[in-house]
């Protein structure tokens, strides 16, 4: 919410022949240039700028490492994590697993990149790429809702419909997975990024 302006500085008129103008002093110019100064930082700190990021739909990008918990009643089927990254161990058949994410609420979700790669252990047989989705839930978790589904690493995937992020009533998370990986080789998120407005 922005909120209404109100001016602080008052300007006290000078009087002639009595009032010496001057640099200096409580009444001199210096003081009173500083006041209008901080005048206008007000007025375009506190109501200007929050109104032009508005219109001008100022975006919010996240960051973020793929810290996947477990999401599998399947043995062995989880990611590694290593670092700052998440890895498919490279005999695994299929890993699964999910992390929560906080997004500005109010916002409207953008886009959704994901940074990885498959590296297959013989290249004449190719590993899946993983299905990495954004998805919100209420807070009952009655339904997971899809809200933008992964095609290609370092490419800006899109929601499926527009979405205005509501933390109040629902919550928001990612669920990164990789099934049917019959052939060797290994599947690496470094980062998964968020882009709302």
């Amino acid at each position: 919410m922005i909120n209404e302006y109100h001016p602080a500085f008052t300007h006290q008129d000078w009087i002639d022949n009595e009032d010496r103008v001057q640099a200096g002093g409580e009444k001199g110019l210096n003081i009173r240039f500083h006041n209008l100064e901080a005048e206008f930082r007000t007025i375009a700190d506190d109501h200007l700028n929050p109104v032009i990021d508005k219109i001008a739909g100022k975006q919010t990008v996240l960051s973020l490492v793929p810290i996947l918990a477990p999401n599998s009643t399947v043995a062995n089927a989880n990611w590694v994590l290593s670092n700052d990254f998440a890895q498919k161990p490279d005999t695994a058949v299929e890993v699964h697993g999910i992390m929560s994410v906080v997004l500005p609420d109010g916002a409207t979700i953008v886009s959704m990149t994901v940074y990885g790669s498959v590296r297959p252990d013989d290249a004449a047989k190719p590993v899946p790429l993983p299905g990495v989705h954004l998805r919100s839930n209420d807070m009952a978790s009655t339904g997971a809702v899809p809200i933008i589904d992964f095609k290609a690493f370092g490419e800006p995937a899109v929601p499926t419909a527009e979405t205005t992020v509501k933390n109040t009533v629902n919550k928001y998370f990612v669920e990164a997975d990789v099934t049917d990986a019959q052939n060797p080789g290994t599947v690496t998120l470094n980062c998964i990024q968020i882009v709302c407005q």
